[in-house]
């Protein structure tokens, strides 16, 4: 019988292991614990894709509870960045969409200002 030594996304097992023995406890912990569980059903929809002109292998109500999880966990993950004062913005993207954000510089804007008075 052959064992999986990699995760749903091809990050050894052992990775996850390493992690987890830093802290058992405390909020990194629990942000770890999060993310496999959200790397897991991630990986079951993924494997359980099906075309929308065939029967899907799992119930409607698996479905929607699978999307409550998902739902639960990223609730769960913004409550922890925001007590630690972090922005948590976890939004999918594709590879070639544009950046919403560019970073522009003020010391031209600055120089400017300064020629005019």
């Amino acid at each position: 019988m052959s064992v999986n030594t990699r995760s749903a996304d091809s990050t050894p097992l052992h990775w996850y292991r390493t992690m987890s023995d830093k802290d058992n406890n405390g909020p990194d912990r629990e942000e770890e614990v999060l993310q496999i569980i959200k790397d897991t059903l991630t990986a079951i929809a993924k494997d359980t894709y099906t075309p929308p002109e065939l029967t899907h292998p799992l119930s409607s109500d698996t479905i929607n509870q699978i999307r409550n999880c998902f739902a639960v966990i990223t609730q769960r993950q913004q409550e922890l960045a925001r007590a630690r004062g972090e922005e948590f913005n976890d939004r999918p993207r594709y590879i070639d969409e544009p950046n919403d954000t560019f970073v522009v510089s003020l010391d031209d804007f600055r120089d400017s200002t300064k020629k005019e008075d």
